[in-house]
């Protein structure tokens, strides 16, 4: 007899496994979302000239090119993107690969390392959050790698709303406690989703991003907001074919969790296609990238008579 624990992950599998196949038709979009790994060609010096972040291998870019080749997404929310021309680099090669996504932006956050960024089938209108500030220590910080914000023009009767963020990491430094960092930080971007929601509650929201902390945290279940209120997101409960659902290993320690997430809110979740929504899995994963894509297919609805 199967444990508990092992039916879930089969219950999950079959629910929630991608397919990766091409969002070909008109009435669905696939999404996705990546922390690609230090997406550089280039390393980061600092003024002494020691490498802070060295350049991202030609191997890994390669896999990283050709993991999304597999899934084919619309759109598709990176984190961990060096600078502007780093952007520019993978589109062209998605093209080359077959993946055109014309439309791009990036975001110019306080972090000058680290940027996230968004690619897109569809227009594009930005309205970043880069000067947010919040008090931490007697301090005003603002938000490391900014919010990206964009509205998706799917259709002239279908803008999706997307936010995207990378929160501070859970690594010990000396300048600040860094939990504490990435709690303020996400209650900027809490306060952004109430007034998205706010203005507009048929908004179609997506809110995706490395939180670099547990489902059960004050940091995640912050951001989603309470449960069953109106302006509350539905974390998707990714999982793989396998039925796994950790979405990063940390190399130092062989530690597998799950820090990224893709959340929608309520009117949004009832177009989840959920047999191709999922977490990708692939043996030659960590080669790319320490984190694994996520995966969101949606049906759209029936565009609205005029």
């Amino acid at each position: 007899m199967l444990a508990p624990r092992a039916i879930l992950a089969a219950a999950l599998a079959c629910l929630f496994a991608p397919h990766h196949a091409a969002a070909e038709s008109s009435d669905k979009i696939v999404f996705a979302a990546w922390n690609v790994r230090n997406y550089m060609l280039r390393p980061v010096k600092n003024d002494e000239g020691r490498t802070l972040t060295p350049a991202k291998s030609p191997e890994s870019i390669a896999d990283v090119v050709e993991t999304l080749r597999r899934i084919r997404p619309d759109i598709v929310g990176l984190c961990e993107i060096g600078s502007r021309s780093d952007l520019a680099d993978l589109q062209r090669r998605l093209q080359r690969a077959g993946i055109s996504l014309p439309h791009k932006t990036w975001v110019d956050g306080p972090d000058r390392e680290r940027h996230l960024a968004l690619l897109s089938r569809f227009p594009l209108e930005m309205q970043h959050d880069t000067r947010t500030t919040f008090p931490l220590d007697g301090i005003s910080q603002r938000v490391r790698r900014g919010i990206l914000d964009v509205t998706v023009q799917i259709r002239p009767d279908f803008p999706l709303r997307i936010l995207g963020v990378h929160l501070k990491s859970a690594r010990v430094v000396p300048e600040y406690d860094q939990a504490a960092f990435r709690r303020a930080e996400s209650l900027v971007l809490r306060n952004r989703i109430e007034e998205i929601l706010g203005e507009e509650s048929a908004q179609p929201l997506i809110v995706f991003g490395d939180f670099n902390d547990t489902k059960n945290s004050p940091v995640v279940k912050g951001v989603a907001g309470r449960a069953g209120s109106r302006k509350s997101l539905t974390i998707l409960p990714l999982a793989d074919r396998l039925g796994d659902q950790w979405t990063h290993r940390r190399d130092e320690t062989d530690e597998y969790s799950r820090i990224d997430y893709i959340m929608v809110n309520q009117i949004l979740r009832r177009l989840v296609l959920r047999r191709d929504t999922g977490l990708h899995r692939d043996k030659n994963w960590f080669e790319a990238s320490d984190h694994r894509p996520m995966i969101l297919s949606l049906r759209l609805p029936r565009p609205v008579a005029r």
